[in-house]
């Protein structure tokens, strides 16, 4: 029995010793329910969130039990996850968006955050003389959503917004225009600006953390970008924006190199600065989506979207180094425990996976 028992520990890594369990802690909050309560009915979670365009959700299931707290539309909804020797964080802020009976009793709630409200708002409206930044505060405000961290981005002479598509959409475009990311921290708010190129809020090493992973390199979609735009703004004045150009070479610029070439024609783009921010954008997205990969860890909720991590350990050389997180996904469940799909691309600026 003895050599048994040995075999078993060495086996759980832990010698002679008793192995070290983590245990996932949670909390959920609903509307007027307590977390205690929601506690008792919750049978599992899951908290998806990415870079715009795409609209974060949360899906949570809760128990038929008769003393269950209720759920009802527009009830504020908060999630957090960590484990009980690390305090809990964040993960999820939003408002209740569906409530989902069956005849077998489980509830299945949908929350979604102010990203799900951008996307349902369409206006048509023009900006005269508006930084990209003040366009995106604009219409989070015309939202009811609340902002968090915005970068101005380049100042735009005249600028239309039209109800061809969501008022996320437009953010989605103008942070591809100015070489930024759009995306809600887990606290609910709008962030606009660069893509992260910071210290990894975590490395995920081989063998100990990391549960699955797979990374995938292709030819990118396009070598060189060409962005033209139109109007005279950059060279003879802010009012000049509508002037018809016989050489559009003041409003070209090029980024990227090789082939295929992509010609990018925008009538938004009327500065010599804009173009160029403009095709460094669209440049800088292809090289990221040749790079990607996902992977799949023990809990980890700080990694959030538009952070950056890292990745040690792995068998091929190529798997390992840092790169910037587009999505990330949370799951808790009291068979599965608490797991983090990442979805992740070459971190800008060349510090990528190497």
């Amino acid at each position: 029995m003895g050599g048994l028992s040995q075999l078993a520990g060495a086996a759980l890594g832990g010698g002679g010793s008793t192995p070290s369990v983590r245990r996932p802690a949670f909390e959920v909050q609903i509307g007027s329910g307590s977390a205690k309560d929601w506690a008792g009915a919750l049978i599992s979670f899951s908290v998806e969130a990415g870079l715009a365009p795409a609209v974060d959700a949360a899906e949570i299931f809760a128990s038929p039990l008769s003393d269950a707290p209720a759920a009802a539309l527009a009830d504020a909804a908060t999630i957090s996850a960590g484990y009980e020797d690390d305090p809990a964080s964040a993960v999820f802020t939003g408002q209740v968006g569906a409530v989902r009976g069956s005849i077998r009793g489980v509830t299945r709630i949908t929350a979604v955050n102010g990203g799900a409200l951008l996307a349902r708002l369409r206006v048509n409206q023009a900006y005269d003389q508006q930084t990209a930044g003040a366009m995106v505060s604009d219409l989070a405000s015309q939202a009811s959503v609340d902002t968090d961290a915005i970068e101005d981005g380049l100042t735009y002479p005249y600028y239309v917004v039209d109800d061809g598509r969501s008022a996320w959409q437009h953010i989605a475009a103008l942070a591809r225009k100015n070489d930024f990311v759009a995306w809600f921290t887990p606290e609910g708010k709008l962030s606009f600006g660069p893509a992260d190129t910071g210290s990894p809020v975590e490395t995920f090493t081989y063998g100990k953390d990391i549960l699955a992973l797979e990374v995938v390199s292709a030819d990118p979609a396009f070598g060189t970008v060409s962005a033209v735009g139109e109007g005279a703004a950059g060279t003879q004045g802010n009012d000049a924006w509508a002037w018809i150009l016989k050489d559009a070479s003041a409003v070209t610029s090029q980024a990227g190199s090789g082939d295929p070439e992509r010609l990018l024609v925008d009538g938004s783009l009327r500065t010599a600065d804009a173009a160029k921010k403009a095709a460094a954008g669209a440049a800088a997205a292809c090289t990221r989506a040749a790079t990607s990969g996902r992977m799949v860890v023990a809990g980890a909720a700080v990694v959030t979207v538009n952070s950056t991590i890292a990745i040690a350990g792995a068998p091929q050389g190529s798997m390992n180094g840092t790169a910037l997180v587009e999505r990330v996904v949370h799951r808790y469940s009291k068979a599965g425990g608490f797991t983090t799909v990442i979805g992740f691309s070459l971190t800008p600026g060349g510090g990528g996976l190497l």
